[in-house]
């Protein structure tokens, strides 16, 4: 098990085994799932924004292969960028999640 805050838990398999998954666990209704679930439903609606984030994913992959931390702290000026423009899209529609 791993931590990265106290809103959620992810779990992956250790460091000698393929990381080909890891799953996160939190508290139903919370913000961590708040945000998770708007930026899922967003990607799905706006396929810009999909597309953008895919593209930096697969770059930050590229350029970050071994290291974690840079991987993700690569994706994540988009990220707020895309957060922010998934609240205004989901005030219009009244998203509840």
């Amino acid at each position: 098990m791993r931590s990265r805050d106290h809103e959620h838990r992810y779990f992956r398999p250790p460091a000698d085994r393929p990381r080909d998954v890891h799953v996160h666990v939190c508290a139903a209704g919370g913000r961590w799932e708040r945000a998770h679930l708007l930026f899922r439903d967003y990607l799905r609606a706006n396929p810009p924004a999909c597309a953008a984030y895919t593209a930096m994913k697969r770059e930050a992959a590229a350029l970050w292969r071994d290291d974690s931390l840079a991987y993700t702290e690569a994706k994540n000026d988009l990220i707020l960028d895309l957060l922010g423009e998934a609240e205004r899209w989901a005030a219009d529609r009244r998203w509840l999640g």
